[in-house]
Parts: structure tokens; sequence; C-alpha cells
């Protein structure tokens, strides 16, 4: 089995963070960042698992299951604005973009 890094990002305000894999199209929601992130191992590792069990042509389907691509462009620019972004009454805004690395 080969290794794979997933992107993901993850978005909102402390006690409300969503954080999503766009290679996968799997999102969860935390109260922090490191609980998101966490709960999106967690997410992805069941999501292989139970994907793995099926025949191996539904296995690739959905193992190659991107989010749309509206989507991964809205995200990959919020996340690049936010890194550009000066303005100190956002600095309480989470917003990051991180690869998880997983076996498929």
């Amino acid at each position: 089995m080969t290794k794979r890094t997933l992107q993901c990002f993850a978005f909102g305000r402390p006690g409300d963070i969503q954080a999503i894999c766009v290679d996968l199209d799997i999102a969860v929601e935390a109260r922090t960042f490191d609980e998101a992130k966490a709960r999106l191992n967690q997410a992805i590792g069941e999501y292989i698992k139970s994907a793995m069990a099926e025949s191996p042509e539904v296995a690739q389907q959905l193992l190659h299951r991107r989010a749309p691509l509206f989507l991964r462009l809205k995200l990959a620019f919020g996340y690049f604005l936010h890194t550009m972004r000066t303005d100190s009454r956002e600095r309480d805004e989470v917003r990051a973009g991180f690869d998880i690395a997983c076996p498929a």
C-alpha cells in the first residue's frame, strides 16, 4: 500500500471550527483547531478502512473522490487571502491549510 498526502483546510472561530479534506471530500466540526485536525484524521482513517472493505473497483472510486473544484478553489483562495491580511480584528479567526499523510 502506498502513502498518500491529503490536502486539508480548517476555518472558523474558536468554538466553531470546520475542517475538510478536499482530496476525499470529508468534513468535520470541532471547538478547536487541534480537535478538528484530530477528528478529521480519525474520519479519514475510518473512511479509508471502510473503502478498502469494498471491491477493488469501488474502493478505487471512493479513494479518489475529491471535493468539487469550486470548493477547493474557494478554500485555497480564502487561505491565501487570510495569510495576506493584516487586519488585527480578524486574528481570532482560524484559517489553516495542512496535509495529512495516510495509506491509500
